[in-house]
């Protein structure tokens, strides 16, 4: 199993380079309400920032130009390329006159519904803005984001959240620490792809579903555990019911897919559990052990990082 292990040391900002951390996320919840005639959905979810990381390195770049790389070449280029989009999207509306090269290092799967290219989006608008002196506010961050894509506010709000509409309205939930062993089936499902295969019938109303905004224990957060977009998923990935089973087989309090998947994860309550259970799942794809994160704890902050052994083989 992989962990990524940030040292407690944070900070290399130094001159015209630096390096930050885009963390991944997963669904404890997610209920489609309905479908917007703009083809978005209505939803309800909670989503907790985990510590599974892409490394963000920026670059001034002379001329204007602005580059996106990534060591995997697994992200697209122009404006399907989220980071592209919001280093384009700063850049315009305040009219900056500077180049920068972002170059990523891809940890977070591709397709996997732990929201990497929304996150480094977050990460980048939150840089840039602090970079080249535009200094914005979480709100007007948050506005920004929301052009991007739907899940990019959630970064941008850096800590555990309920989030309803198509992603444009936060709140607060509070979690327990959270020790969460993430399968990434080898095999990326495209969000809009899943969700055109929806089938039920999405009349719910936001008020219908009662949340709770404070949960104590991993195992209250198990009790609500529920994703809409699972048995759609399943049909695409069947190893993601296979997986499911698996976590629960081995010790976790409840599992379930994150997002649009097909990454699953289950929740455990220490360290200990996760990294025994882990040692079930060696060829069952890419597997990470991550816990839940608070806001500014190798996250947020524009804190930086050194990220040398930066994976341990477990």
């Amino acid at each position: 199993s992989k962990i990524q292990n940030p040292k407690s040391k944070i900070g290399n900002r130094t001159g015209a380079r630096h390096v930050c951390l885009s963390p991944a996320k997963v669904n404890l919840f997610l209920k489609v309400l309905s479908k917007r005639d703009d083809g978005y959905h209505n939803i309800v979810s909670i989503a907790d920032p985990v510590s599974l990381y892409d490394v963000i390195h920026f670059e001034e770049h002379s001329y204007d130009n602005v580059i996106v790389a990534d060591d995997k070449n697994c992200l697209p280029e122009g404006q399907a390329n989220t980071i592209y989009r919001a280093v384009m999207l700063l850049k315009e509306r305040y009219h900056v006159h500077k180049g920068v090269k972002v170059y990523v290092e891809k940890h977070i799967p591709v397709g996997s519904g732990l929201g990497g290219p929304s996150s480094n989006a977050a990460t980048v608008l939150k840089e840039l803005s602090k970079a080249w002196g535009l200094n914005l506010g979480r709100q007007e961050l948050m506005d920004l984001g929301r052009e991007i894509g739907a899940d990019v506010p959630l970064f941008l709000y850096g800590s555990s959240c309920i989030v309803r509409g198509i992603g444009e309205r936060i709140s607060p939930v509070r979690l327990p620490r959270i020790w969460y062993l993430i399968i990434y089936p080898d095999k990326a499902l495209m969000t809009g792809e899943v969700y055109r295969g929806l089938r039920i019938v999405l009349t719910k109303d936001e008020n219908d579903i009662k949340l709770s905004e404070n949960f104590e224990s991993v195992q209250d957060v198990a009790g609500i555990l529920e994703n809409d977009l699972e048995k759609v998923a399943i049909l695409m990935c069947s190893k993601i019911k296979m997986l499911k089973d698996k976590l629960i087989n081995t010790g976790a309090f409840g599992a379930l897919m994150s997002g649009s998947g097909s990454s699953v994860f289950g929740v455990f309550d220490s360290e200990e559990h996760v990294r025994r259970a882990s040692l079930s799942f060696g060829n069952m794809g890419s597997v990470f052990i991550a816990h839940s994160i608070e806001e500014g704890e190798a996250y947020g902050d524009h804190r930086c990082q050194d990220f040398s052994g930066r994976r341990e083989e477990g």
